[in-house]
């Protein structure tokens, strides 16, 4: 089995190229439950947010024609990932910024993702909830298989103690608490300023309840309203999302999240307005607000590649996440490679049994009716204590020389 991964992200791609590969969850269930039916994808899991899209696979390989060549070890003839994922992606022009990864790069990645070290927010809160979505959806799909299922769980754990154990100083905890502070760092106080927030997701609500916590007027749109059902942030007041444009007449500052495929905000809606609000902020993946709304006079409009933070974070923080990111990378190998070891082991033992039973050291117990199931039960035993102690330097490979040069010297 072969790790693959294909994805694009805020490093790589700018927004306009992101939001091409931009899935609903919906779609994400279509894709997963497609690409495991073709030949040689024994798992599959999408990790898909705002800033990026990953595409993980599990790639069937014959370890006893590879396993002396790493080259060979590339996917069935039909398997591409990223081709793969540019075909979900609707197009068909060449890919230019698909990033392909394998094996224990992949792992290696994957950690680092969870830790927030490839978030446009260093060591931001969400990705590690987005991991988690990611493979638990993967599970309802029944597309992830045991590598898959552990690598993900691997990295949520990773990204939990990065959490837990780094504070990374000065720098905003998600891409919402970055936009709140780089209207900080343009406005000044946001005290008493009237604000409205668009679509009532974990983005928007997050949003919301600090714009209050720093005195705003905030109203939040809302498909439906069922009190006592529908979340609304303390100190936010919710609006139908039809009277959105009626709102933003008063308001300064518009905030749009939502998990639409379709624009909220349309230039020719903006201009139409009587009063233009200062500052359209487009926090969703793919956008809500139409690009030319920034060109009408009078409005800022910052999308996801337009927030940023300026404060770098001390060299100790950073060292400490990529040592946590390593750390959780090696586990899952060590754990990789004992799984993949195991049919090695088997033979190791037999071979081993079938050595003492046919050496001469055994020749004078030869007529001992359980010479075999007490040499068998030995060596088995004594294999599982050597493996055990060794599991940190076991691999495959080294196994399977081992077998083979066994098999070569006995010749019995």
């Amino acid at each position: 089995m072969c790790i693959y991964m294909a994805g694009v992200d805020v490093h790589s791609a700018d927004v306009s190229e992101r939001e091409r590969f931009a899935f609903s969850e919906e779609q994400v269930r279509h894709i997963l439950q497609e690409l495991v039916q073709k030949d040689g994808i024994s798992g599959a899991v999408l990790l898909a947010t705002c800033n990026r899209t990953e595409l993980y696979l599990s790639v069937q390989f014959d370890r006893e024609r590879t396993e002396n060549n790493a080259a060979e070890r590339q996917p069935a003839e039909q398997i591409s990932p990223a081709q793969l994922l540019q075909y979900y992606a609707g197009s068909s022009a060449e890919p230019l910024h698909i990033l392909v990864r394998t094996e224990l790069d992949a792992a290696q990645h994957l950690m680092e993702v969870a830790c927030g070290l490839h978030s446009q927010i260093l060591h931001e809160e969400q990705i590690v909830t987005q991991v988690g979505r990611a493979v638990e959806l993967a599970r309802e799909c029944h597309t992830t298989d045991s590598v898959l299922d552990t690598l993900f769980r691997t990295a949520v754990s990773a990204g939990k103690d990065a959490q837990n154990q780094v504070s990374v100083s000065q720098v905003p905890l998600s891409v919402s608490y970055g936009a709140v502070q780089q209207l900080e760092q343009c406005i000044g106080k946001l005290d008493g300023k009237s604000c409205l927030v668009i679509g009532n997701g974990s983005m928007g609500r997050l949003a919301a309840s600090l714009l209050v916590q720093r005195g705003c007027r905030v109203f939040m749109t809302l498909r439906s309203y069922h009190h006592g059902e529908t979340v609304i942030p303390f100190g936010v007041k919710p609006i139908p999302y039809e009277q959105r444009f009626a709102q933003m007449e008063n308001s300064e500052i518009v905030i749009s999240a939502t998990r639409s495929p379709h624009y909220t905000i349309f230039s020719d809606q903006l201009k139409a307005l009587s009063r233009k609000p200062r500052f359209l902020l487009d926090l969703a993946m793919p956008r809500d607000i139409e690009p030319a709304c920034g060109e009408t006079d009078g409005v800022t409009l910052w999308d996801l590649d337009d927030l940023h933070s300026d404060a770098a974070p001390d060299a100790a923080a950073l060292a400490a996440l990529h040592q946590i990111a390593e750390q959780y990378a090696d586990n899952f190998q060590m754990w990789r490679n004992y799984r993949d070891s195991v049919p090695y082991m088997q033979q190791l033992k037999e071979l081993t049994t079938q050595r003492i039973l046919h050496s001469t050291t055994a020749a004078p117990y030869a007529e001992l009716p359980q010479l075999e199931e007490i040499v068998r039960l030995v060596t088995e035993k004594t294999v599982d204590m050597l493996m055990g102690s060794m599991k940190s330097e076991i691999t495959p490979e080294l196994l399977q020389q081992s077998c083979a040069k066994i098999r070569d010297r006995g010749r019995f």
